[in-house]
């Protein structure tokens, strides 16, 4: 019997990837153990807070801005005008517009924990990195008061192995 279960265990792939906790600013994830804390880059701050929001946390895999596999920006703003879609077209238009290298697809969508949702999924060029990444930004709410953002940008484009990392970042969202 024991032998039987361990070859399921063998057979299915089934591992464990160590996960650490990020939670400020009434926001909680989980996020890739390996990836490292960096400062926010300055050109970044600078252009979130054009768009109405505040840097609290940078990730990369890799060793700095400019080498990295992954990178994950979160961003926290009020909403003044009690509007998601007014958060995000700021972000928008002050933010994205200014590293993507054409207009980002716009989808509109509900987290798994009941968040109202506004993805933007384009190519790039990064402020502060100057690597052309593929980027998708989430930009979500719960109560309509404060609005968050997570930029996730890989140079290694778009594929299911860095969605699957995504997918699993953004299911662990938790806003208290």
């Amino acid at each position: 019997m024991l032998i039987l279960a361990l070859s399921v265990v063998m057979v299915s792939g089934c591992a464990t990837l160590d996960y650490k906790t990020f939670d400020k600013a009434g926001l909680s994830l989980q996020y890739p153990g390996n990836w490292t804390e960096i400062s926010a880059p300055a050109t970044d701050q600078q252009l979130a807070n054009q768009s109405g929001f505040n840097i609290i946390g940078v990730f990369i895999d890799g060793k700095s801005i400019d080498n990295y596999s992954f990178i994950m920006e979160i961003g926290v703003g009020n909403i003044t005008n009690s509007s998601l879609t007014a958060a995000a077209d700021n972000l928008n238009n002050n933010y994205i517009i200014k590293e993507a290298n054409q207009a980002p697809f716009v989808n509109r969508t509900t987290l798994k924990n009941g968040y109202d949702t506004i993805i933007y999924t384009y190519n790039a060029t990064g402020a502060s990195s100057h690597l052309t990444v593929f980027a998708t930004t989430y930009v979500f709410t719960k109560d309509n008061k404060t609005a968050y953002y997570i930029i996730f940008a890989t140079p290694s484009n778009n594929t299911a192995e860095s969605q699957k990392v995504i997918q699993n970042i953004v299911d662990s969202i938790t806003i208290k």
